[in-house]
């Protein structure tokens, strides 16, 4: 009442020679950007049954060419331009009056504003002769083409070119000449953009966030506290907070990133990543939340913590860790005490063989070079490898779809002024479509057959199993009582619904990867699921790797090289010389306690428990000379050695320690 060929869950275990070679597409596509409203080019590829995308190949280029084609809002950025005023001519006066008075009143002294009377002009107000006037900035174009001017004669391509000619030439009038010469600034300059909120409460701006389903969405919103506001934007899916502090005249995200304003501090992120390579992109407004349903992702809200720490900011220059050698003990108050293994971030290397870092509440302290090694070559090289292994587009992957969960459609008509469309239609209604396009027939042909045969492939299999169940006599109810484990691939990475029929294989750089990122997970995946590792292949010295890190988060099969009686040999035959030499040993108590950490940090760490070792040593004495010696003989003649006994804990890091007992030397 078993069959291999009925799987968990109905899968169909097919034989390898029965499997076709999957076809793997990959090129540029166009994705249909929601938000934005427009077609975006990415680069894509077909691997294991999934689409991976890449960014949008044009972004930071359109976002160069918008900036030099856009010259008309080049003035929106300087701060003379003080955007919609509430009471525009009262207040543009007050403030005027309010600087003059404090600056001397120079004649010149200027503003400009958003235009009350006229909507698509603005207005320049400045300081002359004691008191403000007001001069209309007026406009006038066709089609594409806009032209700026005070007087009919001398018209401009900008503001910005406008107020740039009067600041070195005479603005003249019937009734006076004169230049522009100081700017009163703006003070509030992010008060005027649509990304920012004056009264928005915490919850409120989740619940706008979790209407837009993209990273890089964002709003900046007025705290209850003073001289304080917020940043609330969506990364890795999870709706997430940044404190923005006002010192003084400045701006402060985290510790050491200072804006004169919030507009130069978007600006600067919108072009340099904010946190963990996501950039500012999509600014949440009244018109972007009216194209979104009012549903939310309540998912987003699901994580850890809400407010990011600052030290999570990305910085301007790359942080640098390194791993410490050996154990060091501060003899100064500037200096780092710590041990063997601990990371020091934010290295600072200066000459004298003395650098500076971070570590526990210490921060920027001094401690010796020849101590420590550099990591940040290492990891950069080993995460990026790693990701290298897990998807066709390495780094440059930033989105996946399973494409057995979608049904390929093509549209004969086009869509969005695209000739040649094809559009991925969810079996989950609840889901998005997802829309791509090509630039040649031939192409949306390869991409459509590459897809429609996965999705066959899917409805082939569940065909094929109902054929087995009914042809076999064999229920896939009954046939589910046998435990068959067979290894999976498709979900390997995965660490989430652990199933006890499965079994997932590692080779040991991406097992250990997993065990310097994700322990407790992978603990808690071994509590129902199986994993087994593996040495890999460049080992040709059959050399071993450290079992027991992998031991501790409970992986239930490591292999080694048995030929070559190492530690790690010893280690595997001492752990498996428990429970009668069965080679089935139970996890400990302690490690099925939902608190357990295989991998805690300083913070985490305590004493667990104290252990008493007693040694019974059994020798041949030398009953002539004293019974606490040991003889041996070499050449005839009797050499006297003094015992001694030496213990060594192996666990995880911070465990392993080594004790010996003294040598008498007589």
């Amino acid at each position: 009442f078993k069959h291999k060929k009925l799987g968990p869950k109905g899968d169909i275990d097919v034989n390898l020679e029965d499997k076709k070679e999957e076809k793997k597409q990959q090129g540029e596509l166009y994705m249909w950007d929601t938000i934005e409203q427009k077609w975006t080019r990415h680069y894509c590829a077909i691997a294991d049954e999934k689409l991976s995308f890449s960014d949008d190949i044009e972004q930071n280029a359109d976002e160069d060419s918008s900036k030099e084609v856009k010259c008309s809002e080049l003035h929106l950025k300087e701060k003379w331009f003080h955007g919609k005023m509430k009471e525009g001519r009262t207040t543009a006066e007050k403030l005027l009056q309010e600087y003059c008075a404090e600056m001397g009143g120079k004649d010149g002294t200027f503003l400009v504003r958003e235009s009350e009377a006229f909507p698509n002009d603005c207005t320049l107000s400045f300081w002359r002769s004691g008191r403000v006037q007001h001069c209309r900035i007026r406009s006038s174009g066709d089609g594409d083409t806009v032209k700026y001017y005070l007087t009919d004669n001398l018209m401009f391509d900008s503001i910005y070119d406008l107020i740039q000619h009067y600041k070195e030439a005479h603005l003249r009038c019937a009734e006076f000449e004169l230049r522009l010469t100081d700017a009163v600034p703006n003070p509030s300059p992010h008060e005027t953009k649509d990304w920012y909120y004056s009264n928005l409460s915490r919850g409120e701006a989740e619940d706008m966030l979790m209407r837009i389903p993209r990273d890089g969405a964002f709003l900046i919103r007025k705290r209850d506290e003073p001289a304080s506001f917020a940043m609330t934007f969506r990364a890795e899916g999870k709706v997430k907070h940044f404190r923005i502090q006002q010192d003084g005249p400045h701006f402060v995200l985290g510790t050491s990133a200072y804006f004169e304003n919030l507009v130069e501090l978007v600006t600067y992120y919108e072009k340099h990543p904010l946190y963990r390579k996501m950039k500012l992109r999509y600014p949440v407004t009244e018109e972007l939340l009216e194209r979104y349903s009012t549903e939310k992702d309540i998912n987003s809200l699901y994580d850890v913590k809400m407010y990011v720490e600052p030290s999570e900011i990305t910085p301007a220059v790359p942080q640098r860790t390194v791993k410490a050698l050996y154990d060091y003990r501060a003899k100064r108050s500037d200096e780092l005490s710590f041990s063997r293994g601990a990371l020091i971030h934010n290295v600072t290397k200066e000459t004298g063989g003395w650098w500076k870092g971070d570590y526990g509440e210490k921060v920027q302290h001094y401690f010796p070079s020849n101590y420590v090694e550099d990591l940040s070559l290492n990891n950069s090289a080993e995460l990026e490898s790693q990701i290298i292994e897990d998807n066709p587009l390495g780094s440059l992957c930033r989105g996946i779809l399973v494409l057995n969960t979608y049904n390929v459609v093509k549209m004969p008509q086009g869509k969005h002024r695209k000739p040649f469309v094809f559009i991925l239609e969810p079996k989950n209604a609840e889901d998005p479509c997802v829309e791509f396009a090509t630039d040649k027939v031939e192409e949306l042909f390869e991409w459509y057959q590459s897809i429609r045969e996965i999705t066959w492939k899917t409805t082939e299999e569940e065909n094929r199993r109902k054929y087995w169940e009914k042809n076999q006599l064999i229920a896939i109810e009954l046939s589910d009582l046998v435990i068959y484990c067979k290894p999976t691939s498709k979900t390997k990475d995965s660490l989430e619904n652990p199933d006890y029929r499965e079994i997932r294989s590692f080779v040991e750089t991406k097992a250990e990867s997993i065990v310097k990122q994700k322990p407790v997970e992978l603990l808690r995946y071994n509590l129902k699921g199986l994993t087994r590792v593996y040495p890999k292949g460049q080992r040709v010295d059959s050399s071993n790797y450290d079992p027991f890190r992998l031991w501790l988060c409970g992986s239930q099969m490591v292999a080694l090289n048995f030929q070559t009686p190492d530690k790690y040999m010893q280690l595997n035959h001492a752990l498996f010389s428990l429970n009668g030499r069965t080679g089935y040993v139970l996890q400990p108590e302690s490690m099925r306690n939902e608190e357990y950490d295989p991998m805690p940090n300083d913070s985490k760490r305590k004493l667990q428990m104290i252990m008493t070792v007693r040694v019974n040593l059994f020798c041949k004495l030398c009953f002539f000379t004293s019974h606490k010696y040991l003889y041996k003989t070499k050449n005839k003649a009797i050499i006297i050695a003094c015992p001694f006994v030496e213990v060594e804990i192996c666990g995880a890091e911070y465990d392993n320690s080594k004790f010996k007992t003294s040598v008498v030397s007589e």
